[in-house]
């Protein structure tokens, strides 16, 4: 399955293949870590203070935040809380 980073401009790119949603969290995590790493010097980096997820069409969108930036993945979503 895929995860997808939708920018303010609403471009989307794929930025990993996930198979639970563990690796979900790990990837989107990941992607902050570079992000902020490639801001310049004494930029205030990105924090995720919480997220939210909800069925969009055919993927679930995640919300991390940011407001205008978001994540998709067409991965099943378990309500059961179960990721194996």
């Amino acid at each position: 399955m895929t995860l997808w980073f939708e920018n303010h401009n609403g471009d989307e790119r794929e930025i990993a293949q996930v198979n639970t949603w563990g690796d979900v969290w790990q990837a989107i995590d990941k992607f902050i870590e570079e992000c902020n790493a490639r801001k310049p010097k004494g930029a205030n980096p990105f924090v995720s203070y919480y997220s939210r997820v909800w069925q969009s069409g055919e993927r679930w969108k995640i919300d991390v935040g940011s407001h205008t930036e978001f994540f998709y993945t067409d991965l099943p979503y378990d309500m059961t809380g179960d990721d194996s």
